[in-house]
């Protein structure tokens, strides 16, 4: 994996990705416009004036000069949109795609780049908050030695969600 944090221009074996911006409504409303996508998110479908805002939202409030934010992933050779990621609020980590690349490994691939971003960053842990029936998304944190330290009702869904960490201190 390449990092290169002063322009956001991150490379792993198969993706592409970079910090997002402005031209960027399409590929979010692609995302924010599935009801499969936004139910362990915020479970509501937005349109697209309301996706337009919230990028415009995530581009002023996200810490991107120090390296926290939303990245768009794109497959690297095709430069299709595959979906978000990112470190926010200080060390949570943040991921999701579009269902045409669900289990096709991009969750892992993405996950062990975010594991290395946030050592790069100098981050003690990690944080992920899941919805408990994410079995998709739980089985891959747990597998990258994420721990359940506490859980919560999820604000935006209503839903139960765990907290998890991961200990970065060697």
């Amino acid at each position: 994996m390449r990092i290169n944090s002063n322009n956001f221009d991150f490379h792993t074996q198969r993706l592409f990705i970079r910090k997002m911006n402005a031209t960027d409504v399409p590929y979010l409303y692609a995302m924010e416009s599935k009801p499969e996508v936004v139910q362990y998110i915020t479970g509501k479908v937005l349109t697209y004036e309301e996706t337009a805002q919230k990028l415009q939202k995530w581009l002023t409030t996200f810490d991107y000069d120090n390296g926290f934010g939303a990245l768009a992933i794109f497959l690297k050779d095709e430069k299709e949109f595959v979906g978000l990621c990112g470190i926010i609020h200080e060390n949570e980590v943040a991921y999701r795609f579009l269902p045409k690349f669900w289990k096709k490994g991009y969750g892992k691939e993405i996950l062990d780049w975010l594991i290395l971003y946030a050592e790069v960053l100098e981050l003690n842990t990690l944080k992920a908050l899941v919805i408990k029936e994410n079995e998709g998304s739980l089985k891959l944190l747990k597998r990258k030695g994420f721990e359940v330290v506490d859980e919560q009702i999820c604000e935006h869904t209503n839903l139960p969600e765990f907290i998890m960490e991961l200990n970065l201190e060697k």
